[in-house]
């Protein structure tokens, strides 16, 4: 059956729908053609265009449930138990802390490994299948875990267990089949297993998230029913050393599921060593703003918070905290409290700060042991994509002109805590395209849903195309360009731009990677709203800098984000959603031909080119066994045929007490050449470098002296080398 609706009178809403921001069952949803799937739960009206059928919608947030009580003392004896393990891709990690670059590159490496992740789930919820999940997206779960956990100072080295791994992909079908939360689900219920009803019972649930998602929204742990803290408390629980993970995507009009095993055999031993004696989120030091929400908790095993006072002050300032209801029995016993402007009931994204910004606590009046006991930390709040003045990026020095079918060596600082490093090779070229959509997607990968077109032919800026995202699901859409720019000094992105109807929960973004996309800065952002006509009705013309780029290798993507829990537009139709076209860089080169090899030890490499050209240098150091940090700064270099140096002696040695001098002439001299004194006791013997020898210039290019201490020795054989 048809639903029409007409167009509401300005300040009114139809009378046949939910009212504005309020939840509704979904028997009272307003029905439109196309309306997607998705609109499951709740939907808020906000306005409906008659002419066709536009309908704004609002996506539920995702939700948690309830965190799982402790388990028995007869439970944990049946409960699975592993030992620790060795290391590996998913940890055992330990960062320290206290050090903003550490942990800039913790997050910037470790935790953006597991973003963006694939699930190949192969289950079927029509036929109440649970199937499984990648092995490699497990291994994504199971690392934001060990994350958060080394963040926090307990015991990262986590691992999941293939039996909890199959009952908590059963708890996540029926969490998923039946749109709904429960530690305890009716047998009545669609897709119940036994097993998976155990489970359930044994983990943290969520439905709107899986993998690394639901664990990150663990650890925010919003909602009204979770004013404890529950499920950050159990993935924080220091003993725990077994876990598990069941995750279901979205499907249709069933929501994505998660189920994470969170108790294990463990929970009565003795508590392991931890950083602090007690665990917090966010913890004492530095922390990535993406990663601060509104709830802030302190544990500590068996202490009384019934009386404690919090005080929080940022710069000297305080901020009014709210404490939130005590709940024992989930884990070590925890205070949790907010700040109280804000509100922890729903999703929150922290400001991103400008600067680091520190808050200090003071948790006065608990008591343990029957003493009493007070805490105090500061908690720094940074952005991670900011350098710091702690911050040392693989710069290299070497030769600007490095000569054809020749080794040029280039050394480069080393990065803290690197334990190897790659280096990488990529022509460099000018670059003067112009992208409308006309080659198609032939330089784009698309991230979109695939009920509409990315490349239309209206409306567009210019030529016969242009790229279009649209929600027609409420989720981002993502078109990222996939050559790879060097932008130099005042270089600058252009294009056209048409924001149509857009609502207050979409967002259109122009990000730059330069780690490879693995993370990502925000260069230009525009939001909708919900005032009714479309944001533009022409093109117009963004101009971005890229000059905090230059002199490093960059990727852009262009991002139509959904900010879940508000209003979008579930339609594509012309006029509908973000348009794009006309997209150009100035002062720009392109970087193609990669080859990237390993330097697993040491700070240089030697670069033979085989070529006449122009060409682009560039490392990045290996940290935690098998992450990469961001490229550091391209050394850009023209290769050219150079004739070989020649050095000749250009006297005898002089002697003077225990010091050696002397003189050579070098005929094709260029910049950054390289000396090195050789020397033998024996003319036929055994070549050894003398490092104790030093250089200086005696005529600029031409003439040099080389001194070294004679070291008491009757006669001496010296050899000159050049690289």
């Amino acid at each position: 059956m048809r639903a029409l609706v007409s167009r509401p009178e300005t300040g009114k809403r139809p009378s046949n729908c939910c009212a504005i921001n309020q939840i509704a069952p979904k028997s009272k949803l307003c029905i439109v053609p196309g309306m997607s799937a998705f609109f499951r739960a709740c939907a808020t009206v906000l306005l409906v265009l008659a002419a066709s059928s536009w309908l704004l919608q609002a996506r539920p947030p995702a939700t948690l449930g309830d965190p799982p009580p402790a388990p028995t003392p007869e439970e944990v004896a049946r409960l699975r138990k592993q030992g620790p393990i060795a290391l590996g891709p998913t940890g055992p990690f330990s960062v320290n802390i206290a050090s903003r670059e550490e942990v800039r590159n913790f997050f910037n490496s470790v935790y953006a490994a597991s973003e963006n992740f694939s699930i190949g789930w192969t289950g079927d919820i029509n036929a109440c299948a649970p199937g499984t999940t990648d092995a490699g997206f497990r291994d994504l779960v199971v690392l934001r875990i060990n994350w958060f956990r080394a963040m926090t100072g307990v015991p990262a080295g986590v691992v999941f267990d293939s039996l909890n791994n199959a009952k908590n992909q059963q708890a996540a079908l029926i969490m998923s089949a039946n749109n709904a939360l429960s530690h305890f689900p009716p047998q009545t219920w669609s897709c119940w297993t036994q097993d998976g009803y155990d489970a359930a019972g044994k983990s943290n649930i969520a439905l709107g998230n899986a993998g690394p998602d639901a664990i990150t929204a663990y650890i925010e742990d919003f909602g009204g029913n979770n004013a404890a803290a529950g499920h950050r408390r159990w993935i924080l629980y220091p003993q725990t050393q077994t876990m598990g993970t069941g995750d279901v995507p979205d499907t249709g009009a069933n929501s994505a599921a998660n189920a994470t095993w969170v108790q294990d055999g463990h929970y009565f031993d003795p508590r392991p060593v931890t950083r602090d004696s007690f665990v917090s989120w966010p913890p004492p030091g530095f922390v990535p703003y993406q990663l601060v929400f509104p709830r802030w908790s302190l544990s500590y095993p068996n202490a009384d918070f019934s009386a404690a006072a919090v005080t929080m002050t940022s710069n000297g300032v305080n901020v009014a905290v709210t404490k939130e209801a005590l709940q024992g029995n989930i884990g070590e016993n925890t205070l949790v409290w907010y700040p109280s402007d804000l509100d922890p009931s729903q999703p929150y994204e922290w400001p991103r700060p400008s600067a680091n910004t520190s808050y200090a606590i003071n948790v006065q009046n608990v008591t343990v042991s029957g003493s009493p006991r007070s805490f105090n930390y500061t908690v720094t709040v940074f952005d991670s994509q900011a350098p710091g003045p702690d911050t040392v990026l693989p710069a290299i020095s070497g030769s600007d002109q490095p000569a054809v079918n020749q080794t040029n060596i280039y050394n480069f600082a080393a990065v803290t805590n690197a334990t190897g490093y790659q280096w990488r090779l990529s022509q460099r070229s000018a670059f003067t395209a112009v992208e409308g959509a006309e080659n198609g997607l032939t330089y784009f990968t698309t991230n979109t849903a695939s009920d509409y077109d990315v490349i239309v032919t209206s409306p567009k800026a210019s030529g016969s195309f242009a790229f279009h995202l649209a929600h027609t699901q409420p989720n981002d859409q993502v078109l990222t360009y996939t050559r790879v720019l060097l932008p130099g000094t005042n270089a600058q992105m252009q294009f056209k731009s048409r924001l149509g109807y857009a609502a207050d929960g979409e967002v259109a973004k122009v990000q730059v990677s330069e780690d490879n996309g693995n993370s990502w800065q925000d260069v230009y952002t525009q939001t909708g709203n919900n005032s009714g006509p479309p944001i533009e009705t022409t093109f117009n013309t963004r101009t971005i800098s890229l000059s905090g780029f230059a002199g490093r290798s960059m990727t852009v993507r262009f991002r139509y984000d959904y900010v879940a829990g508000l209003s979008y537009y579930p339609q594509s139709d012309p006029g509908v959603g973000w348009y794009i076209d006309d997209i150009s860089f100035s002062n720009t080169e392109e970087l193609s031909n990669p080859v990237v090899t390993a330097l697993p030890s040491g700070t240089n490499f030697n670069f033979i080119p085989a070529q006449i050209g122009d060409y682009a240098l560039d490392v990045r150091a290996q940290v935690y066994g098998q992450y990469y940090l961001e490229w550091g700064p391209i050394k850009r270099v023209t290769a050219a045929v150079v004739l070989n140096p020649i050095v000749q002696f250009s006297g005898s040695p002089s002697v003077s007490g225990n010091q050696v001098q002397i003189d050579f002439d070098v005929t094709n001299y260029r910049a950054n050449l390289v000396f090195q004194l050789l020397q033998a006791s024996d003319v036929a013997g055994t070549w050894t470098t003398n490092s104790s020898a030093s250089f200086q210039t005696l005529v600029a290019n031409s003439m040099f002296r080389v001194t070294t201490p004679s070291g008491g020795a009757s006669k001496m054989f010296y050899r000159l080398q050049v690289n």
